[in-house]
């Protein structure tokens, strides 16, 4: 079995040889789990942390799959090899290509220790196969959460999907695109920057701002829906930089990620940047305020994005690129137009009930419950809430994508629940994260 995976992670590595090599954060690992070693290697470790900060890292020369070594109870100070059983038990047990686990039947606690490790030539679907087999030969059973960063971007867009490579046409059905009609590289092989909104319209407005900001289009030129065979979604491009609507919600941004992602990669893109720009509710800011997400929290302000796939739950990363933060917050600070912060970004599944609204239909809590839970989010470095950013963040890391999240907020959600503004001020909000990225695109180009 273990030779077996071996040949697998040698497929990985052939395909895709010439990506850099990704890193693989390990943010939680259950008591009695204190080490980290490669196979041959002095083992080290990382010890229980309550400020959750890093462990050491590891840089193996290898694609060995690295191997977590269950610490002793009794008297050996964490610092013995795995017993012949435990070790017969990695190689007897095999798992699919899926960062993370089920709940412990047990019921075991997660410690809050924390450790990363770099492997240099594994893939990130390899990483996760990996880690999979290691999850159930230790007996983890508590969700282990880790991420996906890639050190380079000049390289290709990657799927964690092996099944794709044997089908001989993919169809993007809700873009009504497909690579045995359209020429992909052709259409869109010189993207470097994808701009995704909820709203069609407004992601055609944002390709016309940003077609005269670049000096690609001229005064009031029109441009057409790529994806017009569809009322799914739109799809607008000029130059480098493509404009797509992605609906409301974590299941309609979801799908549209899942065909943009293999529509970069059918391409043959290099070095994309995708951000999305949006509206959302703030906490504790004055409406118009920009905020440039850090990270996508759940609604109990939680860093994952948690979904069930084939009856199990799976949690995912969802960190953001922490320097292309900086460079959009440096952006906003040389337009100088706007409040611009950096925060964490609430994202719920609904509107009303999940945002801690009183006016919808229905509403069974307090507003002093109301008021308490927003100070809450609040006081853990929550900014703004909206309906997206999770599922984003959380795609956007297993492709290995620099993302980032910038919405503009439309009220103070510690001061009320429904958007009063005028329709001319809320056009003028909406607006400030088009400026803000079409800065950052410009001076990306050498426009500014």
């Amino acid at each position: 079995m273990h030779t077996r995976h071996r040949h697998i992670l040698g497929k990985h590595r052939l395909k895709h040889s010439p990506r850099p090599p990704p890193a693989v954060t390990v943010t939680r690992l259950r008591p009695g789990l204190s080490s980290i070693a490669q196979p041959g290697q002095e083992k080290q470790t990382a010890h229980p942390d309550p400020q959750g900060q890093e462990g050491p890292r590891l840089s193996p020369d290898t694609a060995v799959p690295p191997c977590i070594v269950p610490r002793r109870q009794h008297g050996d100070g964490g610092n013995s090899q795995p017993s012949s059983s435990s070790r017969r038990r990695q190689r007897g047990r095999s798992g699919r290509p899926e960062p993370a686990t089920g709940t412990d039947p047990r019921g075991t606690a997660v410690a809050s220790a924390a450790a990363s490790l770099t492997c240099r030539s594994l893939e990130t679907s390899a990483i996760a196969c990996a880690i999979q087999i290691l999850l159930r030969a230790t007996g983890i059973g508590q969700p282990l959460e880790f991420s996906f960063s890639f050190p380079a971007r000049d390289n290709l867009i990657h799927l964690s999907n092996p099944h794709l490579e044997k089908m001989k046409d993919d169809i993007l059905y809700h873009f009504a695109l497909g690579t045995g009609t359209h020429d992909f590289p052709a259409l869109f092989g010189d993207v470097k920057f994808v701009c995704v909104g909820g709203s069609p319209s407004r992601m055609k407005a944002f390709i016309t701002y940003i077609a005269e900001e670049l000096g690609l289009g001229s005064v009031g030129a029109d441009y057409p829906n790529i994806c017009a065979g569809t009322d799914r979604y739109a799809m607008y491009k000029v130059g480098p930089v493509l404009s797509v609507s992605h609906g409301m919600g974590i299941p309609s941004i979801a799908i549209m990620l899942h065909e943009l992602i293999k529509l970069l990669y059918h391409s043959k893109c290099s070095n994309v940047t995708i951000i999305r720009i949006g509206t959302s509710g703030g906490i504790g800011l004055e409406p118009g305020s920009v905020v440039i997400t850090s990270q996508s929290v759940d609604a109990t302000f939680k860093p994952q994005f948690e979904q069930v796939i084939l009856g199990k739950t799976v949690i995912r990363s969802t960190n953001l690129d922490d320097q292309l933060a900086k460079e959009l917050m440096q952006c906003s600070k040389e337009i100088n137009e706007f409040n611009t912060v950096i925060g964490n970004t609430m994202c719920t599944l609904d509107f009303y009930e999940g945002q801690a609204r009183l006016d919808g239909a229905i509403c069974l809590y307090a507003e002093e419950e109301k008021l308490q839970y927003l100070k809450a989010a609040y006081d853990a470095g929550v900014r703004n809430i909206e309906m997206e950013s999770s599922v984003f963040a959380a795609i956007c890391n297993l492709s290995g994508v620099r993302a980032a999240v910038v919405c503009v907020t439309l009220l103070n959600r510690l001061e009320g629940d429904q958007i009063s503004s005028s329709h001319d001020v809320l056009v003028e909000y909406q607006q400030r994260p088009q400026k803000l990225v079409g800065h950052f695109i410009k001076k990306c180009l050498g426009k500014v």
